[in-house]
């Protein structure tokens, strides 16, 4: 136990061993996409996010994490991206949501993929270390147990939807924070969320349809074309 936490402090001194572990692990936790056409897993800008009519996760990483202090990296992340797609303006703003991580579990949850590195490398010099059958049982375990650790922490992290919100044209869109829970997988978990509370629609009714042209002046003349409506949903929040 004691070499174990010499190495895994050793490890706070190559973040970007302990970074490359937690992205591999959130990756496969987002194999599972829900119903969202694509999850977008860590995006460094704006360039890294298509531009399209299908409603997508966009996943943040924990150098972009969120806090309810107003201007968060999260929150920054995600307007540049809800606002733009490299140096060009996004057309498609209502297809994108965000998920993001807590600030304040970061931290615990990078001290567990340390623990569970160091007792993996330990582990991985059991010969030169000359350690008995029952210390390779004993280091075994607690790697097993670190590691189960660090997978039940990842959703307890990443627990924030930041939905983009306009209330009418002229007005600013605002991102509104919901909290998670829940056993899915993290797109699932979201969709299942979305879903519920009717915020995002995988089936328009003809009625709610009839009801928004009605409220809203889309029409051209007598008609507007099908086309033209799947371009106004994906456009306008």
């Amino acid at each position: 136990t004691k070499m174990m936490e010499d190495r895994a402090e050793q490890f706070k001194r190559t973040p970007e061993r302990v970074q490359r572990e937690l992205e591999e692990r959130l990756r496969k936790n987002l194999a599972q996409r829900g119903e969202f056409s694509r999850v977008h897993a860590l995006p460094q800008s704006s360039q890294d996010v298509s531009d399209e009519t299908e409603s997508r996760l966009v996943v943040l990483g924990t150098d972009h994490a969120w806090s309810k202090d107003k201007g968060s990296e999260a929150e920054q992340l995600a307007r540049q991206i809800l606002e733009q797609r490299g140096n060009q303006p996004r057309i498609y703003r209502n297809t994108l949501v965000f998920l993001v991580a807590d600030r304040a579990r970061v931290q615990d949850l990078a001290d567990g993929v340390r623990k569970y590195l160091a007792w993996q490398s330990i582990l991985d010099d059991k010969d030169g270390l000359n350690l008995t059958p029952f210390q390779v049982r004993q280091a075994e375990n607690q790697r097993k147990m670190a590691d189960d650790a660090v997978t039940a922490r990842i959703p307890e992290v990443w627990c924030y939807l930041l939905e983009p919100q306009q209330a009418t044209p002229q007005s600013t869109i605002e991102f509104t924070a919901t909290r998670l829970a829940g056993p899915d997988a993290l797109a699932v978990r979201a969709w299942k969320r979305l879903s519920k509370d009717e915020r995002l629609v995988p089936l328009y009714a003809g009625t709610n349809l009839r009801r928004d042209m009605v409220r809203v002046p889309l029409w051209r003349g007598d008609h507007v074309a099908v086309s033209d409506l799947v371009d106004y949903y994906a456009r306008y929040p």
